[in-house]
């Protein structure tokens, strides 16, 4: 557990455990706009949505809640559980009465700081294009542009802007991520 501070108040981000799928799961599910934004092709259903969460989990990714007064998962953090390819990328989701306050910078830092600390050489973005909260935390925590996903080579139809993060004193790769 790790804290911080957010309009005077202590941020703490705690792990999730996989018996906790179920409730991230719900949460998500019922933010159909939230899940949108980060541009994910996310199953419809809670069922389907709670098992590949908790598989991710399973499988060695992080992913850390936040609490705010009397909401448990005011934020969610971490490995994007919902992107099963080999390569690690950040997830972020706000509740929608925590978005536009800062929160989304604050969580994210620490999330990094957490990772950094576990020894992630490497940190990738990708949100979409159009979500510009999350184009300002990466531009904010000096996240490094790489360029844009082209979308017809993904076979998604989202186009995504690629963002990576070294620890200080990290090379930086010359490859391409293009998805």
């Amino acid at each position: 557990m790790n804290t911080e501070e957010h309009d005077g108040l202590a941020i703490e981000i705690i792990e999730i455990d996989p018996e906790e799928s179920h409730l991230v799961a719900t949460k998500l599910a019922h933010d159909p706009s939230g899940l949108a934004a980060t541009g994910n092709e996310v199953p419809g259903d809670i069922a389907s949505m709670r098992q590949l969460i908790k598989d991710s989990l399973r499988n060695g990714r992080r992913l850390w809640r936040v609490p705010l007064g009397d909401d448990y998962y005011a934020a969610i953090v971490g490995d994007d559980p919902f992107d099963q390819t080999e390569q690690r990328r950040l997830f972020i989701w706000l509740e929608p009465s925590h978005r536009g306050d800062d929160l989304g910078i604050r969580v994210v830092a620490e999330a990094v700081r957490q990772l950094e600390c576990e020894g992630r050489e490497r940190l990738v973005a990708l949100p979409p294009r159009s979500n510009y909260a999350a184009l300002r935390i990466f531009n904010a925590l000096e996240f490094t542009y790489l360029g844009e996903s082209d979308p017809e080579l993904s076979g998604r139809n989202v186009e995504r802007v690629i963002f990576e993060h070294r620890p200080a004193g990290g090379v930086r790769s010359n490859t391409r991520l293009w998805r």
